[in-house]
């Protein structure tokens, strides 16, 4: 048999057609083939090509919900009582010994002051940490204390509180709003509370413990507030406290601050001409 030359013009013979019985897969193409999951996530995708979702409205009349869900006063209450309960019972000679510690400078009355010794035991659940940075609200979430809901909302809260040390600009009674500036992160931050937006004046200083609340802080605790007049003079106190401990401003509150506390309060209750 011998090779015959294709005649120029001569058409080419139709391609057999493909059996029906052929897999989907085998008509795409000469690609791999697809897995059953593939084949859904493609036909998910074309589905959302085909429908895309509709655009953001343009206004934002309600604020977006808060990163750590919402929960009310009544269930941060709830909770942080539970979270002195639990502190006392498993950790009672710890507790104390946090407690004196934050009064080591303290005199007679002011260790029998309730309102400080109420900052001695915020200080004692949410400030002083263990040589591996472990605080008592940690080891409280860690117990499993069923919560669910809005206490549940209320204890992750709890775990982001902070010591805020802030210069008051704009206060809001109406709104029971206070916006300043933190003065240990350099930062703008806006406190929501009834009792210091009705205390507090533009100019002043107010050191607090906060949570998050929504957009904002919610201040828990016991405050600390300095006039407009002794701003002054806690800014020079800073400066040497920070000397004094070889330490910057954002340091202070995680790692000094019983120190910062009493700077502040002694300030405050200094009398000055």
């Amino acid at each position: 048999m011998t090779d015959t030359p294709e005649q120029p013009g001569t058409a080419a013979p139709p391609a057999a057609s493909t059996p029906r019985s052929d897999s989907r897969r085998k008509r795409r193409g000469t690609g791999p083939f697809l897995t059953a999951e593939q084949e859904i996530a493609q036909a998910q995708e074309a589905a959302r090509a085909r429908n895309p979702a509709p655009a953001a409205a343009l206004t934002n009349e309600r604020p977006l919900t808060p990163k750590f869900g919402r929960y009310e006063r009544a269930d941060f209450e709830r909770v942080e009582s539970m979270l002195g309960s639990f502190a006392t019972r498993r950790f009672g000679p710890f507790v104390a010994q946090v407690m004196n510690g934050f009064f080591g400078g303290a005199t007679p009355a002011e260790k029998n002051n309730a309102d400080l010794r109420r900052a001695a035991q915020t200080f004692c659940l949410y400030g002083y940490r263990d040589p591996k940075g472990i605080r008592l609200v940690d080891m409280f979430t860690s117990a499993g204390v069923p919560l669910e809901g809005r206490q549940r909302a209320a204890l992750d809260a709890c775990l982001q509180a902070r010591l805020l040390l802030v210069a008051v600009d704009d206060v809001n009674p109406g709104k029971q709003r206070v916006r300043g500036k933190d003065l240990l992160r350099d930062e703008p931050v806006t406190l929501t509370d009834s009792n210091l937006s009705q205390a507090l004046r533009a100019g002043d200083r107010v050191l607090t413990w906060a949570i998050p609340w929504g957009t904002s802080w919610q201040p828990i605790g016991v405050g600390q507030r300095l006039e407009a007049r002794r701003a002054a003079v806690l800014d020079r106190g800073l400066e040497q406290l920070c000397d004094s401990l070889r330490a910057v401003k954002r340091e202070l509150p995680d790692r000094h601050g019983p120190n910062l506390f009493w700077l502040v309060h002694r300030i405050a209750n200094a009398q000055i001409g």
